[in-house]
């Protein structure tokens, strides 16, 4: 009979004795290296996969004690890129990744910046180098993806603060920017109003970026919208200031030469009629809205008057006379 009773408490003792060795194994180092490591989680990583992940890198020994006790956090652990050290014991880790406590990464889209800014914003915020994420912009099998007919996604990234974790790939931050703007695009008044403007969403966002580069006010962009509509009925070129120094390869630096004006490209709207091949920067919303609904005025011409505003004109010669007033010093003036 007394051995009969004492099965169980050795059984028990023994448990508990495997426990404890499991967990001082849970937090015993695996160097001394105090160096911080990336590990990334991708999205639908199982507890075992990410535990085999962890030992093939070097952070754990063994990786079923690891998934043992995930049960402690019911195996939920969250995708992401983690900042680990060898020296971590493996209940560090399975805390980080059962609270979450990844890097974030925070990428600000400017109104009025093109792609090479927002390329050159990723790199900043350490997403990745800007060229490949001028790379992603410009593949066309993800711009043909979304639906889109042009040669990047120039125009169509919408302004605002986005924030990336790597569990998930860039290309998908990127679509999710995208479809922020085409989401727009979706409604049925916005479409509704495209269809009586006979515009494109390429030429709406073409336009509008145009408004952007130009406007320094907001509400100005509705007069300078219908400076540029009311210019397309007439047939006239658009004489756009900030076209002429864009490329599909770049922006130009430096003030605007005579030798810029007359430079045939397909972004120049002083040598070409009508719109330019495509947006030369990322309208807000305010500029797209400016676009679907112009000013009713039959203003022909603006200029600036140097402190963020414009003097509008409805023919030539007043408009000369504002450039004399106005830009004595300029070399360039809008015919």
């Amino acid at each position: 009979m007394g051995r009969k009773t004492n099965r169980p408490v050795l059984l028990a003792a023994l448990a508990v004795f495997l426990l404890a060795q499991s967990l001082c194994l849970a937090n015993i180092s695996q160097g001394k290296d105090k160096g911080s490591h990336e590990f990334i989680v991708k999205s639908g990583t199982s507890v075992s996969g990410i535990a085999q992940q962890l030992a093939d890198e070097g952070f754990i020994r063994i990786p079923y004690l690891f998934v043992a006790l995930s049960i402690f956090y019911k195996g939920k652990l969250i995708a992401g890129e983690y900042e680990l050290t060898p020296d971590m014991g493996m209940f560090h880790i399975l805390r980080k990744m059962a609270h979450g406590e990844r890097n974030i990464y925070t990428l600000r889209i400017v109104e009025g910046n093109n792609i090479f800014n927002v390329a050159d914003s990723a790199e900043k915020a350490h997403i990745m180098k800007a060229g490949d994420f001028l790379r992603i912009l410009k593949d066309r099998s993800l711009v043909t993806a979304l639906g889109i007919q042009a040669e990047s996604l120039e125009g169509y990234l919408a302004p605002d603060t986005y924030f990336y974790s790597r569990e998930i790939d860039a290309e998908k931050l990127v679509e999710k920017i995208t479809q922020r703007t085409l989401a727009y695009f979706s409604r049925d008044d916005v479409k509704r109003r495209m269809g009586e403007l006979r515009l494109s969403v390429h030429d709406v966002l073409t336009l509008a970026s145009m408004i952007e580069r130009e406007a320094k006010q907001r509400d100005e962009k509705p007069v300078i919208s219908a400076v540029f509509h009311n210019r397309l009925r007439k047939g006239m070129s658009l004489d756009c200031d900030p076209t002429v120094l864009y490329t599909a390869d770049g922006v130009a630096e430096g003030p605007i030469r005579k030798s810029d004006l007359t430079a045939h490209t397909p972004y120049n709207t002083y040598t070409l009629k009508g719109l330019p091949k495509g947006p030369i920067c990322n309208p807000d919303k305010s500029s797209i809205s400016a676009v679907l609904n112009p000013a009713r005025v039959d203003f022909l011409y603006f200029v600036s008057k140097n402190d963020g505003t414009h003097v509008f004109s409805k023919d030539m010669k007043d408009h000369n006379r504002f450039v004399t007033m106005y830009q004595r010093t300029k070399q360039t003036k809008k015919q």
